[in-house]
């Protein structure tokens, strides 16, 4: 794809942070990854316990394993003859930053403005998703997490977790989550159920803010549209409140894997709202077997502003999401109106839409495609704790809605945590008109050498239907009714790509699907 190249110290993005451990002793032991040229053999995996390591996973898809060593016995696993690599499992962090009601009712402006900001009400009827499944990588479900959510929209028999995890999938532990985050991710992609009341929408009596008003206008309850409301997701808990080991990571891919090959003929999307900078050759290896199995990879280009792109974002093959926004957020200040959020986008009009400054830039051998809805958008996110929200984590315990102990449980979302699941949504769309669309033709290369990755075919489409985003600057508000003029592409203010292909609308991206 087009690219800028520029020389700049790379950073993280939607919260991706490589951490390390430290060894505080000799005989601790540490994590790590070893790649193989192809999967393990038995022999082999009896190699590697025999110097010494403890095993946590055996990719099957892909060659090599998770495990612990101890620092004099890295050396001695290193030495085997069939270890291309070895390298330090290093954590990724998640993207953001920040009883049922017998019937739901229609909002009163249909779609939200981060549907309306991409054309979503030109999407023709017969198109909703359906037939698509959507495997959302992240911090699990909440317990309640019916209250928000269909039954029949998630795939529970599928779903599963990788935390802690021992080589084995944690069947039961996907829904016990300690972050909302994945929940929030979902509800982009098939909508959500709202229970209006006052003090909603992370704003109630704390501190110096504090709206009056519902976020509809009167208390009830509704349901928000989704992207793609006919979309099966498919829930992988791999992350714990802040941050998401490459291991479980990978082990999630290696699953996801084999249920499409079980599922031949099943279209699959993969969403990753987290990354880290770290790309070595199992990373390199777990994506390119994952996506030419026929699943396709969407992920948050991170929120790391002129520090660069994360991972897995920049490995080319993935489709890549910055975030941006609406000029109108917020418009009500200072009558500290909440209702603005379903307030009607000018059509036709580019101008209305603005590049996040959080939204990571792409910067040389990195590789952004698309830039989609990210700021302020109205999502599920009970958190008893509002100062750990602002954190952008929360270690709280799910709480059923209307438990005072609980604030709020929706608040105004931003990341590229958020962006990517509006474009996953949209390719779940395309995938719904075209089910044999896939990214399997893409250039995988070698791990070290961005010059060999190229973009596959479901890529490309999706690309050529963007529409490409002049540089500029925006004048928006910001929640507590300060001025804000976020700039992007231009020189003298914010000179890094910020736009890769352009704003994919909905009914553009499915006219560019023969």
């Amino acid at each position: 794809m087009y690219r800028k190249t520029f020389s700049i110290s790379i950073a993280l993005i939607l919260l991706l942070a490589s951490l390390v451990p430290a060894a505080n002793a000799a005989s601790a032991k540490s994590d790590y990854l070893v790649s193989a040229n192809a999967p393990l053999t038995a022999a082999q995996v009896d190699q590697l316990r025999a110097a010494g390591a403890t095993i946590t996973y055996v990719y099957k898809n892909f060659g090599g394993a998770a495990l612990k060593l101890s620092s004099d016995e890295v050396a001695i696993v290193r030495a085997l003859p069939f270890v291309t690599y070895l390298e330090e499992d290093a954590d990724e962090e998640l993207a953001s930053i920040m009883p049922e009601a017998a019937s739901y009712s229609t909002l009163p402006h249909k779609y939200p403005f981060w549907l309306d900001l991409i054309d979503a009400e030109k999407t023709p009827v017969e198109y909703d998703g359906s037939g698509v499944w959507v495997a959302v990588l992240d911090a699990g479900f909440f317990p309640n997490w019916r209250d928000y959510f269909d039954e029949d929209s998630i795939l529970t028999q599928y779903a599963t977790s990788f935390i802690g995890a021992d080589g084995k999938a944690k069947d039961n532990q996907w829904d016990v989550g300690t972050s909302p985050h994945g929940m929030a991710v979902s509800s982009a992609i098939i909508g959500y159920r709202l229970v209006d009341k006052l003090k909603e929408g992370g704003w109630g009596d704390q501190g110096p803010l504090t709206f009056t008003g519902y976020l509809t206008g009167a208390a009830g309850a509704y349901y928000v549209p989704g992207v793609a409301p006919g979309v099966k997701i498919i829930p992988i808990r791999v992350c714990g409140p802040v941050f998401c080991k490459n291991s479980d990571v990978f082990a999630a891919q290696d699953y996801i894997i084999d249920l499409k090959k079980a599922n031949h003929g099943q279209p699959i999307v993969i969403n990753e709202s987290f990354g880290n900078r770290s790309f070595g050759p199992m990373k390199h290896a777990a994506i390119q077997r994952t996506i030419e199995a026929g699943v396709i990879m969407v992920a948050a280009a991170g929120n790391g502003d002129d520090r660069g792109m994360i991972f897995p974002a920049t490995y080319e093959p993935v489709i890549s999401v910055g975030a941006g926004g609406w000029v109108g957020q917020w418009n009500g200040y200072p009558d500290h109106d909440k209702t603005w959020w379903l307030e009607d986008v000018p059509e036709d009009d580019m101008s209305q839409i603005f590049i996040a400054q959080f939204s990571s830039r792409q910067l040389e051998d990195q590789y952004l495609d698309v830039v989609s809805t990210g700021r302020e958008m109205l999502l599920p996110f009970p958190c008893p704790n509002l100062n750990s929200l602002n954190m952008g984590m929360c270690t709280g315990k799910a709480i059923p809605q209307g438990d005072p102990a609980v604030p709020f449980q929706y608040i105004f979302g931003n990341g590229t945590s958020f962006s990517s699941p509006t474009i996953c949504g949209i390719v779940a769309l395309m995938l719904q008109k075209d089910p044999t669309l896939d990214n399997a033709d893409a250039s995988f290369g070698t791990w070290d050498d961005p010059s060999s990755w190229g973009p596959g075919h479901m890529e490309r489409i999706l690309e050529s239907a963007a529409t490409p985003i002049q540089a500029g600057t925006a004048n928006i508000t910001l929640s507590d009714g300060t001025p804000f003029s976020p700039c992007w592409e231009v020189e003298d203010c914010d000179p890094y790509e910020a736009t890769g292909f352009g704003w994919v609308f909905v009914d553009d991206a499915l006219a560019a699907v023969p």
